[in-house]
């Protein structure tokens, strides 16, 4: 009976951990993007590109293939010279990410993670379809 509480405890304590980093992860994708709105054009493209490269590294999203497809959004970010280029790689790598959260999904493992990750390639991406 105390095992299976303890159990219990230390399943909620774990959900409740995963939530709260979530939560802070997903919170600072979004404002540090949000840190590039004072720019356009090529600046908004490196601003991105170092934001993009930081959440490669966090521990949540440590998968080698999300590594690689940030990794290689970034280096295309920082290439583009317009609007259609810039787009093209958060889409590119929006796309790797999502086959990443099916294959997660379908292994029934958690993915919440990497939602935050795609809303942060979502905002940046309204953000260069906005101030291009």
């Amino acid at each position: 009976m105390q095992l299976q509480l303890l159990a219990r405890h230390a399943r909620a304590v774990m959900l409740a951990m995963a939530v709260i980093f979530g939560t802070l992860l997903a919170g600072h994708g979004t404002a540090s993007a949000a840190a590039c709105d004072a720019y356009a054009g090529k600046e908004l493209y490196n601003c991105l590109a170092n934001k993009l490269e930081r959440v490669s590294v966090y521990s949540a999203y440590r998968s080698p293939e999300t590594q690689a497809a940030l990794q290689k959004a970034a280096s295309q970010l920082r290439v583009a010279t317009n609007k259609a280029q810039a787009l093209s790689a958060i889409s590119q790598c929006r796309s790797a990410v999502a086959g990443i959260i099916q294959r997660m999904r379908s292994g029934s493992q958690d993915s919440a993670g990497l939602a935050a990750v795609t809303e942060a390639l979502s905002y940046a991406a309204r953000l260069i379809q906005q101030k291009g």
